[in-house]
């Protein structure tokens, strides 16, 4: 990474320019939680997945208020709110079959979707009109879940989504932009795109972007990739144009960076919010934090979202 000062070098990641923005915590847990991803409601309250603890959080940027929102029988990775405004949520235990859908109910009660018997780690998600695309982070995989009717297939195969590290996710995040869907590969440090066609089939992946570690991210309006780069201990920006400035470290809070999401009220529209581990399986100077909900200032609006009807 070629920045100054705070935060240190990574082995195969250039984060570009060192600009960091301002930060603050707004939720916190104990040290050896695991928030692993998160979602904004269309009233702008932030859903957050403890993987470690089995239960989504709802954060209340009106109130500053935190309270546990739902509570589900495996370990919760994934979160995406879909047209209608259900929450859907993916899961299971990493290295264990089978994995798991949940569509979550605004009361917090959940509804068992769909069990997937072969998958090993159920991670990142994104609606893709009436399904739901997961990444199956073991096996390099893409996996659609119809969102109508409890029902799923392959929606993508390809070895180059499949880790080869021991204990390192392949395929982790994925969202859709302008016609591609967006992979990020953390195993490799890349990012891949895919043409999604109209029937919603994905063409063959190309490289995006790479010498980038990539947990979770999210587009801003501009076509900008907010990326949480968890060991990297950071979260960056990579503009449409390729330019790359790292814009928080270890000194505003995201120690075990693992998603992000825009706000969507209008004191935080311009704000990104960030899940952290902790540094969970990477301690910061060998030190485990708390795990955190970060907010950032970054100045520029998140790309358009699914309207919600059912988040309040």
């Amino acid at each position: 990474m070629s920045v100054l000062g705070n935060p240190e070098t990574f082995p195969g990641h250039d984060g570009g320019a060192w600009r960091p923005v301002s930060s603050t915590i707004v939720a916190s847990w104990p040290a050896g939680h695991f928030a692993e991803n998160l979602a904004v409601s269309d009233v702008g309250d932030v859903f957050v997945s403890l993987h470690t603890h089995n239960r989504i959080e709802r954060y209340c940027p009106s109130t500053d208020s935190v309270r546990t929102f739902a509570e589900l029988p495996a370990p919760v990775a994934g979160l995406a709110f879909d047209a209608e405004g259900w929450l859907w949520a993916t899961g299971g235990a990493v290295g264990q079959t089978p994995g798991y859908v949940w569509r979550v109910n605004p009361d917090g009660s959940f509804e068992p979707w769909v069990e997937i018997t072969d998958a090993l780690f159920m991670n990142g998600c994104t609606p893709c009109g009436r399904s739901l695309l997961v990444c199956e982070s073991l096996t390099g995989r893409i996996l659609s879940v119809d969102m109508k009717e409890p029902t799923w297939r392959t929606w993508l195969a390809d070895e180059r989504l499949r880790p080869t590290s021991p204990q390192m996710p392949g395929a982790n995040g994925i969202k859709l932009w302008r016609s591609h869907a967006y992979i990020s590969m953390t195993d490799s440090n890349k990012i891949f795109d895919a043409l999604v066609d109209a029937n919603g089939v994905p063409g063959s992946l190309s490289v995006f972007a790479d010498r980038l570690r990539a947990d979770d991210f999210a587009f801003a309006e501009s076509g900008a990739m907010y990326i949480a780069t968890h060991p990297v201990q950071t979260v960056m920006r990579l503009n449409a144009d390729g330019e790359r400035t790292t814009l928080a470290g270890p000194a505003e809070g995201v120690v075990g960076s693992t998603a992000c999401a825009f706000g969507r009220t209008a004191k935080d529209m311009e704000s990104l919010y960030v899940t952290t581990s902790g540094g969970l399986f990477a301690p910061y100077q060998g030190k485990l934090q708390d795990a955190k909900l970060v907010r950032l200032e970054v100045g520029e609006r998140g790309a358009s979202v699914l309207k919600t009807r059912r988040s309040s």
